[in-house]
């Protein structure tokens, strides 16, 4: 769930009056829209979806609510009418406003819409747009549109603005990787490295597997395995930016793979462990008691190990850094040569800068 779809559900669960006229929301199981303030048993939130206005939850399929009758006419109150007309101009596809332009229009100073807008909405302007944005594309995916084409129709300047945008989502969430991630949109990318070839994949959350290997075609069979019921896609334009980093990591160069947004499923230690991972610095090892450690959990070493064996982001996660007490490699996802050859190179690069 984005920032944005977590303020509206909020705003559902305390029936918030400053809501009305922001957005609408409808059950899946019953076909029925709702205002925020609907006095109705709220449904489960897995089974929630957010409209903008009474056209789009028609156009949608689903019926008015015949307690809280959202198709029904409501004046806004002076304070909140400008922010709503600024929320339906932003959800224009075709709309650039600048916040300055924004504000006149409201006839408000930018501070004064911006503050208000915040206070209202529960989100930046910025951040509205991006959602706006990224809810355009995951809506042309479903329906079957090419990627690039939902990208730029959206409003995005380029496909790597569109996958920089930290708003973006394609209705993927943690558990749907469990069932093979149904609905999902999953684009890939492979290319060679000095280590063979490299298959990078992301959702619209951010990079989820980059796998390291001998065979493209073993790559790809593996990540369409990994998500069976996902639209798997190849879109080498799109991950042009990210595939960049993974191949300057491959090279042991250092990359801004720290600023990468990530996707990875897995529990919660296993979480716990990348997330320490990507701190290590290129060139230099640590063991998995200090691991185990700067996760608070000192006697896990092998649990730690299990983790870093399960890692499903080579590179971008560098569990490659990780050696035993004795500065032995221990063994390595992708094979331990490679493993020897990354340290050597990322060693060789640290030399290089010294």
């Amino acid at each position: 769930m984005d920032d944005l779809d977590k303020v509206r559900w909020a705003a559902v669960e305390a029936r918030d009056e400053a809501a009305v006229g922001l957005f609408l929301y409808a059950a899946r199981t019953t076909g029925i829209y709702c205002l925020p303030t609907c006095p109705a048993r709220r449904p489960s939130r897995r089974n929630v979806v957010f409209l903008r206005t009474r056209a789009e939850a028609a156009a949608a399929g689903f019926r008015a609510c015949r307690r809280c009758r959202p198709d029904q006419e409501r004046a806004a109150s002076p304070s909140l009418a400008p922010v709503v007309a600024v929320c339906r101009k932003i959800e224009d596809p075709n709309d650039d406003s600048s916040v300055a332009e924004l504000a006149r229009q409201a006839g408000w100073s930018q501070r004064h819409l911006s503050r208000m807008f915040k206070d209202t909405v529960g989100v930046t302007i910025s951040a509205y747009r991006r959602a706006q944005r990224g809810e355009r594309v995951r809506n042309a995916l479903r329906r079957g549109v090419p990627v690039a084409d939902a990208v730029f129709d959206a409003g995005y300047g380029s496909m790597r603005a569109f996958y920089d945008s930290a708003g973006l989502q394609m209705g993927v969430t943690p558990s749907a990787f469990g069932d093979g991630a149904p609905g999902a949109c999953v684009l890939y990318t492979v290319f060679s490295s000095p280590l063979g070839e490299i298959l990078v994949a992301a959702t619209g959350r951010g990079v989820c597997a980059v796998r390291i290997g001998d065979s493209r075609e073993a790559l790809e069979a593996e990540l369409a395995a990994e998500f069976p019921q996902a639209r798997v896609e190849r879109s080498d334009e799109t991950l042009e930016h990210v595939a960049s980093i993974v191949r300057d990591l491959a090279g042991g160069r250092p990359a801004a793979a720290a600023g990468l947004p990530l996707d990875l499923q897995g529990s919660t230690f296993q979480v716990a462990v990348w997330q320490a991972l990507r701190t290590i610095p290129a060139g230099t090892t640590v063991t998995y008691g200090e691991v185990a450690a700067k996760i608070g959990r000192p006697e896990s070493q092998r649990a730690v190990g299990r983790a870093c064996g399960s890692n499903p982001a080579a590179l971008v996660v560098p569990c490659h850094r990780v050696v035993r007490a004795d500065g032995s490699l221990a063994g390595y996802r992708w094979g331990e040569e490679r493993k020897q050859e990354l340290l050597a190179a990322e060693n060789s690069q640290a030399l290089d800068q010294v």
